[in-house]
């Protein structure tokens, strides 16, 4: 079975109204980043468009794929997501696959968030958000997560696994700063 069929019949691991269940280690982040200017709205245009495409990390962090893109759309609420990242990071290696389900989804004049909770295909057990707004002339990214240990792997590789969380948003916020208008 493909992991897209896997992923589509995957059980959730968080809810993303009541949450889930915590691991006694368990990462919850919350972090803002001033993206720079952008007095006409084009990077807001453009950075906006990334995330509602599966785009919002560079492919050397975390590779989106699933049905959206097989159709040729936005992601949705709704969609199950695979998610592939390089077990070694920057050096490339074996993709991990994971899955989790897209629970919001939205792009307005000013506002874009996207968010996924994990499924029972996901290394970790929790929710993510990233949150872009474009106001004064300014962007500003908001990024919110709780991560706890989905898996025995995770367990295992606690510290790495979480250098490549770490890694994954870092790198995003890096590419997303860079939009030019």
């Amino acid at each position: 079975m493909r992991l897209q069929e896997r992923a589509e019949s995957a059980r959730l691991t968080w809810n993303p109204f009541t949450g889930g269940k915590r691991a006694w280690v368990c990462f919850d982040d919350f972090k803002t980043y001033d993206l720079g200017e952008d007095p006409a709205g084009s990077r807001f245009e453009e950075i906006s468009n990334r995330m509602m495409s599966g785009d919002y990390y560079p492919p050397d962090a975390v590779r989106f794929g699933g049905r959206f893109r097989e159709e040729e759309r936005d992601l949705k609420v709704g969609d199950r997501i695979v998610q592939q990242a390089p077990l070694f990071g920057k050096l490339g290696g074996p993709l991990m696959p994971s899955a989790a389900e897209i629970y919001v989804a939205e792009k307005g004049t000013d506002r874009c968030k996207i968010g996924y909770v994990t499924t029972s295909i996901h290394f970790g057990r929790g929710i993510w958000s990233a949150e872009l707004v474009r106001k004064d002339g300014r962007l500003q990214l908001t990024v919110q997560s709780t991560a706890s240990p989905g898996s025995w792997l995770f367990w295992l590789g606690l510290p790495y696994a979480r250098y490549l969380q770490l890694r994954a948003r870092s790198r995003a916020v890096e590419e997303l700063t860079r939009c030019s208008p």
